[in-house]
């Protein structure tokens, strides 16, 4: 009750008060059902972690996203998305109803109202600036109410959800998505999995899931080849992985090889290692990747257009010079792949490099390598070495999640030895250019399979379309894949070919369904061990 007392005395005057003083603005025309193209925003999120009590947290938190939902930057966005876990907290947890309801918590303000003030809130500012809002936060469900699961309740009679809720234009709730694949979270699953999909009155219509959920076939996979969905959402907090996990590398990935729009809202807490936001146009690359290396974090809007309804050229970012440069990536922490020690991989001599040739093997992968490429420094001690690796075999997340994959690339290592690499040194230049690099490799056929490019250079960016050329032949039992770089880059830290077989993964007991596509790049993303760092920090 005190917690309350503070967040409604302190912060509900606060919001009801910016909700109407800014009646002034002029209210933006959106996409409509005709137009091309929408315009989609995507905020990353430093959440706050010490000096306040809970419900202040929350007041703090609500308070900054009214503030980008308010702001001039917002006011051409069609729909906006926040990231996960930067919200709520245990403490102040909130109902939400079933898109079936169709109800708007706003009209259904009162000491009766079974929503939480800050819920009500969002909704009220969806429905004042005119916008989808895509939201994740904590919510509470009675037990009694889903009377077929026959699961233990908690104590206190509650299910808890990591929960994603879309507001419309009206601020009515038009999707509520409850996250399947839980990682290391003391939140509850539903009985059956959910597949979360609404139409928007500008003719699109979204998927959307929650972080870990995009290592698996159920729902994020699903929702594409069961469901036909080309445009998702993804909220996220995550934590990269060198070389092959870093989370827009994942991002990029996985829209790419599905050829589907992704827009992703990364929580921002880098000394952590948690950041990654961006969105995706298929294969046609992104025009916005954020990955941020600072150690403090951000709360900060991108915006960009996204063509609907077939892929469309798009402005993508300028990537990289045919100079030496130097990145300082000290602010972020990075995590490393725990299996690349078994990888089969040999160390490049940089100084050799003139049309070089290599073929390597593990277990059914045989991967063929070409390489073209100059030093452009000879002080070789300042930057990466590469390996050139392939690896078949299984990696494990945490406890019985894990994920069977096949991986053909080269990729940095701080050192000469083979336990420097997935190591990001803290300062580097750049002193080798790659002119060309042609990977090839056949993959044997699984029913749940998918085949991505996995690519970032020092910046720790994907690299866009205008680098990567990708082929995936079907040759009787297997897919010839091959990936090449299609003009000379200088800061690549990673080119690969990623496998991920969906049907030996385990993460949950869903059943899935078949597919053979290409991309994606997995991941660790966690609420829980978030939470235990801040306690940790606090």
């Amino acid at each position: 009750m005190l917690g309350n007392y503070v967040y409604k005395g302190q912060c509900w005057g606060f919001l009801i008060g910016l909700l109407f003083i800014n009646n002034a603005m002029v209210s933006h025309v959106g996409a409509t059902a005709d137009s091309e193209y929408y315009t989609a925003g995507v905020v990353e999120f430093r959440p706050s972690i010490s000096g306040m009590t809970s419900a202040e947290l929350l007041a703090d938190h609500l308070k900054a996203y009214l503030q980008i939902i308010e702001s001039t930057e917002a006011q051409d966005t069609d729909i906006l998305v926040f990231p996960e876990g930067t919200l709520n907290n245990p403490f102040h947890l909130t109902y939400v109803p079933s898109e079936k309801d169709q109800i708007v918590p706003c009209l259904a303000n009162g000491t009766d109202t079974p929503y939480s003030d800050f819920f009500v809130t969002l909704s009220c500012a969806a429905r004042r600036v005119q916008k989808y809002l895509v939201i994740n936060l904590t919510e509470k469900e009675n037990c009694t109410t889903v009377p077929l699961d026959v699961r233990p309740c908690a104590s206190n009679g509650l299910n808890i959800y990591n929960t994603n809720v879309v507001f419309d234009r009206d601020g009515k709730v038009v999707s509520r998505y409850r996250k399947v694949n839980v990682y290391v979270e003391n939140k509850n699953t539903t009985l059956e999995p959910e597949y979360a999909i609404f139409d928007t009155d500008f003719g699109v219509r979204f998927g959307h899931f929650i972080c870990f959920d995009i290592l698996f076939y159920t729902p994020a996979e699903e929702l594409v080849t069961r469901f036909g969905v080309k445009d998702f959402i993804f909220t996220s907090l995550f934590y990269s992985e060198l070389p092959f996990l870093t989370a827009t590398q994942l991002q990029q990935g996985w829209a790419w090889g599905n050829n589907v729009s992704l827009l992703a809202a990364g929580a921002s807490f880098p000394q952590s290692g948690i950041t990654g936001t961006g969105i995706y146009v298929g294969d046609s690359g992104s025009p916005i990747s954020v990955m941020v290396k600072d150690g403090i974090g951000e709360r900060r809007l991108y915006k960009a257009q996204v063509p609907k309804n077939g892929r469309k050229a798009i402005k993508l970012q300028n990537q990289m010079e045919n100079v030496a440069r130097s990145r300082n990536l000290s602010g972020l922490r990075l995590m490393r792949d725990p299996q690349i020690e078994n990888y089969n991989s040999i160390l490049l001599d940089l100084k050799n490099l003139d049309n070089y040739h290599q073929q390597l093997c593990q277990g059914d992968l045989c991967c063929s390598f070409h390489i073209n490429g100059d030093l452009l420094s000879d002080n070789t001690n300042e930057t990466y070495r590469y390996r050139l690796g392939v690896f078949d075999g299984r990696r494990s997340y945490e406890k019985e999640q894990y994920s069977d994959i096949k991986v053909c690339g080269i990729y940095t290592c701080a050192g000469e030895d083979i336990q420097s690499c997935g190591v990001a040194k803290d300062e580097f230049q750049s002193s080798f250019l790659f002119k060309n690099i042609q990977i090839k490799g056949n993959f044997a056929k699984n029913q749940q399979l998918l085949i991505t490019p996995s690519t970032i250079d020092d910046d720790l960016k994907p690299l866009n379309k205008e680098y990567v050329q990708w082929s995936c032949k079907n040759e009787g039992s297997s897919f010839e894949v091959e990936m090449d770089l299609a003009k000379p880059h200088n800061s690549i830290m990673t080119f690969a070919i990623y496998g991920h077989y969906y049907e030996k993964s385990a993460a949950s007991n869903w059943k899935a369904i078949c597919h053979c596509l290409g991309i994606s790049i997995l991941s660790y993303i966690l609420l829980t061990s978030f939470h235990k760092i801040l306690m940790k920090i606090i």
